[in-house]
């Protein structure tokens, strides 16, 4: 009887001891993660250096190509470009959606027709002196001149057009780059359907600020149906959107 009970008393103090070790620090739980929910019901707190750590260089989507004052566009910079039917160049991977979207809002009653793509550094060179040259006929002087310029045209290396995935799209109606052409069918269609077809408003009226462009409706950019539903969701500008994604710092 005592053997018995002697072996009772030895097998509890094992299984004491097992317990123990697994609550002990070489077996406590990961701190809980949205994917991973904690396990103990205990809190679990790690230092401050233990607790971050630097954010994961992501590679960056070719669609989300961030082109303006603070990031210039790379010397060494190539994009495969296609003819449009409209005589414009854009990046060959947006063809097709550029032409999905046309055809939609055909079958809308609203014809979208572009009148600007792909631009050359020259190009945009050639462009925003053009705009200097009118802000100084209007009475500013040089400095002042080139500073209200640059709200209406992107200097040389600074223009979203330079990636191929720009365009700027009026309508036979109105074909003037103003802000009446908000008031038109065809802005309030790209408006209201562009992100179905991955494009959104790449300068929208309450970004300026952020942007440093004067409000584009007729201004549109791919960057794929995915981004550009949750840019909408989210009334993100590609600045922004892009620092969420791809911007320095800790996570």
């Amino acid at each position: 009887m005592k053997r018995i009970v002697l072996t009772g008393l030895v097998l509890g103090l094992i299984l004491c001891g097992c317990g123990e070790r697994s609550l002990g620090p070489s077996a406590s739980p990961e701190p809980a993660s949205e994917a991973s929910p904690a396990v103990s019901a205990q809190p679990v707190s790690l230092p401050p250096e233990e607790s971050s750590s630097p954010r994961e260089p992501v590679e960056e989507d070719w669609r989300l190509m961030l082109v303006n004052p603070d990031h210039l566009l790379p010397d060494d910079f190539t994009v495969e470009l296609a003819m449009t039917s409209y005589g414009y160049e854009v990046d060959a991977r947006i063809v097709g959606p550029l032409n999905a979207m046309i055809e939609a809002a055909a079958a809308d009653g609203v014809t979208l027709l572009p009148c600007y793509g792909y631009r050359t550094r020259e190009q945009s060179a050639q462009l925003f002196e053009k705009q200097v040259s009118r802000q100084l006929a209007a009475g500013l002087s040089r400095e002042a001149a080139v500073e209200e310029a640059r709200k209406w045209v992107a200097p040389p290396g600074t223009s979203d057009h330079h990636t191929g995935l720009a365009l700027d799209i009026v309508t036979p109606e109105h074909q003037v780059l103003n802000h009446a052409f908000a008031e038109t069918p065809a802005a309030r269609w790209m408006a209201g359907h562009s992100t179905e077809y991955g494009f959104v408003i790449r300068f929208p009226e309450d970004k300026q600020e952020i942007t440093g462009i004067t409000y584009e409706p007729w201004h549109l950019r791919y960057v794929g149906e995915e981004h550009a539903r949750v840019m909408r969701e989210q009334n993100l500008c590609l600045e922004e959107y892009w620092e969420q994604l791809y911007g320095e710092g800790e996570a």
